[in-house]
C-alpha cells in the first residue's frame, strides 16, 4: 500500500525548502565578484564553473582574478580558459593569491593543504570555499577550527563543499524526519560503494612532492584515504538527518589490488552515535562490485533513505514524498551551484554564514573512523579534539603541508605499505 506524504509534513521542519537559494534577477548593473582559484584539477575547475554559474543564476557576475596551482601549467591553462591572465605554480602559489584582489578564494587542493590554505585565506581578509575534506589528522582539524573561528571574528563566510546540505532530495527529506515521520532514529548505514578511483604512475624525472601532489588521492598523507575523502559526503548526511556526532568508531579495513601509494580501497566502520543509535559505513572503492552510495535511516516507524523519495513503514506500507513543482520551479537543481548560490546571496544580504565547523566535525567523524579502523582500537571523538592525553589527539602523518614548501624534496612514504591494526606500517 502506497500513501501520499500531505503538503504540509512535505514542508516542514527548519524551514529548509524556504529557506533554499531561489534564482532571481538583479536589477540594475550587476554586481561582480573577484574570485580567485586555489588547486585546478578536475575539483577545482567544477568550482569555477558552479560559483561563475551560480553568479548568473542570481543576475550578477563572478570573475577570476588568479589561479594557483603546485603545477604551473595546470593554473595557467585554468586561467586562460576563464578569460584570467594571472596564474602560479608552485608549493607556495597560494601565498601569491593572498596579494590578489579576490574577495572569495576558493580551495580544492588535495586535503593535506587545507588548513594551511584557510589560514591564509582568513589573515588576508577573504571569503571561502572549502572543498571538503579540510584536514586528514586530528591536528589539521584543530587548526582548521582556529581558522573557522578567526572567520567568525573577522565576520568572514566561509562556504563547505559538504554539498548534500544544498541538495533539494536532502532537503525536502529533512523537515518531515525533524517532525517525526520515521519516529525516533535508532540504527542506520552509510554505503559510499563504487569502482575503484584513478591512479597515476610516476613520470620520468618527477620529484617526490610533484608525484604525490599528481598522484594525490593514493596516498593517505595527502587525502585522508577512502572514507575521508569520499564517503564525507554521507557520513555528513547521517550527521545532520541524526542531529549530531558519533561519540565513538570502530572499524576494519583492507587495500586490495592498489599499483600506487599508501591508502585503503575498503573501510567499514560502525559509528557510535550514544543512546544505542549505531551507524555502519562501507566504504569501498571495487571494480566488478555491488555499488551504492546513500545514507539510510531507521526508526521506530519506518525507514528512509535521505536521498530517496520513500519511507518504507515497518507494516509493509510505503509513503510516497512527491515532487513539488511548486516548491522547485525556481531553485537550481544542481546542488553545488545551488551551493554557491547560497553561498553568494549571503555575500549579497550580509546574512552571515560560516559552515565551517560542521565541515570540520563531518571530516573529524570520518577521520576516527579511519584511525579506528588503522589501528584495531576504539577512538572517541573526544581524543581528536578536546583529550590531549590521548594518543590519538596528536596522531598526525610523518608529512604535513609545510614540507611541500622546502628546499628539499619530501621524503616518499613507501608504496603498498599500508597500516594492519595492531602492529601499525607494514
Amino acid at each position: 500500500m502506497e500513501t501520499m506524504v500531505s503538503r504540509r509534513l512535505f514542508m516542514a521542519g527548519a524551514g529548509a525548502l524556504a529557506a533554499m537559494p531561489m534564482v532571481s534577477r538583479a536589477q540594475g548593473a550587476p554586481k561582480v565578484f573577484k574570485y580567485a582559484i586555489v588547486g585546478c584539477g578536475g575539483r577545482g575547475t567544477g568550482a569555477c564553473n558552479d560559483i561563475e554559474n551560480a553568479a548568473k543564476c542570481l543576475g550578477q557576475q563572478a570573475k577570476m582574478v588568479a589561479a594557483a596551482d603546485f603545477f604551473l601549467d595546470k593554473a595557467q591553462y585554468l586561467a586562460k580558459v576563464h578569460g584570467c591572465t594571472v596564474a602560479f605554480g608552485g608549493a607556495d602559489a597560494y601565498k601569491k593569491i593572498m596579494n590578489t584582489d579576490a574577495d572569495i578564494v576558493l580551495l580544492a587542493t588535495p586535503p593535506i593543504f587545507r588548513p594551511i590554505h584557510a589560514e591564509a585565506v582568513i589573515a588576508a581578509g577573504k571569503h571561502l570555499f572549502a572543498e571538503k575534506p579540510i584536514a586528514v589528522d586530528p591536528p589539521g582539524v584543530r587548526r582548521f577550527l582556529q581558522a573557522v573561528k578567526a572567520a567568525e571574528e573577522k565576520k568572514l563566510m566561509i562556504l563547505a563543499g559538504t554539498c548534500h546540505r544544498h541538495n533539494y532530495r536532502a532537503l525536502r527529506m529533512i523537515g518531515p524526519v525533524q517532525k517525526g515521520i520515521i519516529g525516533d532514529i535508532y540504527g542506520g548505514v552509510v554505503y559510499r560503494c563504487h569502482g575503484a578511483i584513478w591512479e597515476r604512475p610516476r613520470r620520468p624525472g618527477e620529484s617526490n612532492a610533484a608525484y604525490m601532489a599528481n598522484n594525490w588521492y593514493n596516498f593517505r598523507e595527502m587525502c585522508g584515504d577512502n572514507l575521508t575523502e569520499q564517503a564525507i559526503h554521507e557520513v555528513d548526511l547521517a550527521n545532520w538527518f541524526i542531529g549530531r556526532y558519533p561519540v565513538r568508531a570502530m572499524g576494519i579495513g583492507a587495500r586490495y589490488g592498489k599499483k600506487t601509494g599508501n591508502g585503503y580501497n575498503c573501510l567499514s566502520v560502525d559509528y557510535d552515535y550514544g543512546n544505542t543509535l549505531h551507524v555502519h559505513a562501507i566504504a569501498r572503492q571495487l571494480n566488478g562490485c555491488w555499488d551504492q552510495c546513500c545514507a539510510m535511516l531507521t526508526g521506530t516507524k519506518g525507514q528512509i533513505d535521505v536521498l530517496g523519495s520513500k519511507i518504507r513503514h515497518a507494516d509493509g506500507t510505503v509513503t510516497n514524498f512527491p515532487f513539488d513543482e511548486e516548491a522547485v520551479k525556481d531553485v537550481n537543481q544542481n546542488m553545488m551551484v545551488n551551493e554557491h548560490i547560497d553561498f553568494l546571496r549571503s555575500l549579497m544580504t550580509g546574512e552571515y554564514m560560516n559552515e565551517g565547523e560542521r565541515e570540520a566535525l563531518a571530516t573529524a567523524t570520518t577521520i576516527m573512523g579511519t584511525l579506528a579502523t588503522y589501528t584495531g582500537r576504539m577512538v572517541l571523538m573526544n581524543d581528536l579534539i578536546k583529550n590531549e592525553k590521548s594518543e590519538f589527539y596528536s596522531w598526525k602523518h610523518p608529512i604535513q603541508a609545510e614540507d611541500f614548501e622546502r628546499g628539499d624534496d619530501v621524503e616518499l612514504p613507501k608504496e603498498g605499505a599500508f597500516m594492519v591494526p595492531g602492529k601499525g606500517n607494514e
